[in-house]
């Protein structure tokens, strides 16, 4: 056992920007192109504790309470179902608990007025974020969990494109880094215009421009024919709003902020070259031992194996220590282990090896 210095461990930060892609089309959408994250898994949503996500029928674990003087439930359950229950009767749940990317067309006043504030304070990255501007406007809400991308999503990573029989025919994207959304491709009136903006910590995108941005791409865009608009992105999930030929597709990089402790465990020369593995032993060496209440008496018999190769055919190598470190046990200060990091091939170590192990663990 040996004990970490100063300079042996130390805590850094890695910042990740985990890629999302989201394609909404004939009713459905897809997560990074998958169909499904399993069984029980629709396709474009995310499982949030991995619970039951394969799990067959009848085998699925659920959550539960009992109904008793502590007058514990599920936020789910309403009063009146609770008051009707007995004492002892059990309130139960049920997994996978899922999100997924979500849309409200027309944005309601409700919703307006919940996100005033955050409207407002975001005003010195762009005038687009105004209230006003929203106050009277049809918005279209798409919402992200954060499941999705983590503290925030990565300014300047927010891209919408519209497809129609598979060809791309309109772009938006975050290029100012601002939050606001501007169309980069499409119809050449609208080209370098705002047609929404995206609230990055709250995981919020407000579409406003009510204009086509094609033509000849007529379709059930949002329950009637028509020209598409970045008012009518999807998701959608109502069955008249379901267009035949067109699709929509959301990019996103997410950000999350990992704290990472990284260790370096030294084995320098003539270190750790014995070990507590009885095929250390050579075989048929008595490994027997007397244990009093005084005294602890070591076997006689005990012989290391010599495991130096040597050179030539039938040849034999004096005595060498020598282990092979297959695992590295961390320790904290009351001797308690607390982690094994193991090595993908066990090392060989002579006594003039020196070896550092780099291990890192995600805090």
């Amino acid at each position: 056992m040996k004990k970490f210095s100063e300079n042996q461990v130390f805590t850094n930060f890695l910042k990740a920007h985990p890629r999302v892609r989201a394609d909404f089309h004939s009713g459905t959408s897809y997560y990074n192109e998958n169909v499904t994250q399993g069984q029980n898994v629709l396709a474009g949503e995310i499982s949030l504790y991995q619970n039951n996500v394969d799990r067959p029928a009848g085998q699925r674990i659920y959550p539960f309470v009992t109904k008793d003087a502590a007058k514990n439930s599920f936020t789910v359950t309403s009063k009146a179902t609770y008051s009707a229950l007995n004492p002892g009767a059990t309130i139960s749940g049920s997994y996978p608990l899922t999100a997924s990317i979500s849309r409200q067309y027309p944005m309601s006043a409700a919703y307006k007025s919940a996100l005033k504030t955050s409207l407002n304070y975001y005003k010195f990255l762009s005038p687009y974020y105004a209230y006003s501007y929203y106050e009277s406007t049809g918005s279209n809400l798409i919402s992200i969990p954060s499941i999705f991308y983590g503290e925030a999503i990565k300014k300047g990573s927010v891209k919408l494109s519209c497809y129609f029989t598979g060809t791309l025919i309109a772009q938006a994207q975050d290029s100012g880094y601002n939050g606001a959304l501007i169309q980069t491709y499409g119809t050449a009136s609208m080209s370098g215009s705002v047609v929404g903006t995206v609230l990055y910590n709250e995981g919020f995108i407000l579409l406003t421009s009510s204009l086509p941005f094609a033509t000849g791409a007529a379709d059930t865009w949002d329950g009637s024919s028509g020209q598409p608009k970045w008012t009518f992105f999807g998701p959608y999930t109502e069955v008249t709003n379901i267009p035949q030929n067109g699709s929509w597709v959301l990019e996103f990089e997410g950000q999350n902020v990992v704290p990472v402790m990284t260790m370096l465990c030294e084995a320098g020369k003539n270190e750790y070259n014995f070990s507590n593995n009885k095929t250390f032993l050579a075989s048929g060496s008595s490994q027997g031992s007397d244990t009093s209440y005084s005294s602890y008496t070591q076997g006689s018999g005990s012989l290391i194996k010599n495991i130096a190769k040597s050179d030539f055919v039938s040849g034999s190598e004096p005595y060498a220590p020598v282990t092979y470190i297959s695992k590295v046990g961390i320790y904290d200060e009351s001797k308690n282990l607390i982690a094994i990091a193991k090595l993908a091939r066990p090392i060989k170590k002579d006594e003039e090896d020196s070896y550092t192990f780099k291990i890192t663990v995600d805090l």
